[in-house]
């Protein structure tokens, strides 16, 4: 099994620091068209940050590899 597909697993079971949701999403940075998954990932806009997941519940966006 690739790392990858390990990431993505755990990233499902992760729990929101901050208001306790199950289920974190990868942040994607750019401009999406109109066949981009929303259910799957959280738009992260043009202006790049660290952040690279979130919480579609409560908006908090933090970093993968410090949780």
């Amino acid at each position: 099994m690739s790392a990858n597909l390990k990431r993505r697993k755990r990233l499902r079971t992760l729990v929101c620091p901050q208001c306790g949701a199950l289920g974190l999403k990868r942040i994607i940075y750019g401009m999406p068209d109109e066949d981009f998954p929303f259910e799957k990932y959280i738009v992260g806009g043009c202006i790049m940050s660290e952040a690279d997941i979130g919480c579609t519940k409560c908006d908090w966006v933090g970093i993968w590899s410090e949780l």
